[in-house]
């Protein structure tokens, strides 16, 4: 009889329990999943040395998934970006290819675009601004 009564007294608890945790803290998640964060937020942060560098909370796309559709990729953000041309016909060509597309995947599209813009794509940026 104990024994019984013990399996409908904690069973009972541990339902009661379950509604009230799902209550009280489901709440919290309804209201997480209602704030807009599909907006991104841009923020400069200041280095060592002053410099000014531009840094967006929106997640960075992605490049591809076979080399030859990150490399296509990176190809494509150097010359329209940031104002130069790859060329992709040798070794070295290659490896700058390589750690130009680690560093895209580590720093994001703003901060790799900010640390290869040439100076004369900035002053035309410039001049479309004013």
């Amino acid at each position: 009889m104990a024994l019984t009564s013990y399996i409908i007294g904690s069973g009972l608890t541990a339902l009661i329990g379950g509604f009230s945790y799902n209550y009280i803290f489901g709440k919290e998640e309804k209201l997480e999943e209602n704030d807009n964060l599909s907006e991104s937020i841009n923020y400069s942060l200041i280095d060592e040395k002053l410099n000014d560098n531009l840094v967006s909370s929106k997640e960075t796309p992605k490049l591809g998934v076979t080399f030859k559709d990150k490399s296509n990729s990176i190809i494509k953000i150097c010359r329209e970006d940031c104002g130069f041309e790859i060329r992709n016909n040798s070794k070295k060509d290659r490896q700058k290819l390589l750690r130009y597309i680690r560093e895209y995947e580590r720093l994001g599209k703003l901060g790799f675009v900010n640390n290869h813009k040439k100076k004369y794509k900035r002053k035309q940026d410039l001049i479309k601004k004013i």
